[in-house]
């Protein structure tokens, strides 16, 4: 699997709705519903045969291994990485 492709997408939303939020969009929030969501869905785009629960629970594993503040780029590599 590529980071890249993921990371490469466009994040605009996400990164436009962690401003409104006055927080910094380089970081990912496990605690945020609406930011898991937006990474499960990132990843349904390439990579369709894994299932919801299948990539939630990466994200659950790599929450609880990486702590705040989660660098994007480090935390998407961590998620791939358990798929």
């Amino acid at each position: 699997m590529s980071v890249q492709k993921i990371l490469n997408e466009n994040w605009s939303d996400y990164d436009n709705k962690k401003i409104r939020d006055n927080r910094d969009g380089r970081f990912f929030a496990c605690e945020e519903k609406w930011e898991v969501d937006y990474l499960i869905n990132q990843i349904k785009k390439h990579y369709p045969f894994h299932s919801n629960e299948q990539i939630l629970n990466a994200i659950q594993s790599c929450c609880r291994t990486i702590s705040a503040p989660r660098p994007r780029r480090t935390f998407v590599e961590c998620v791939i990485s358990k798929l």
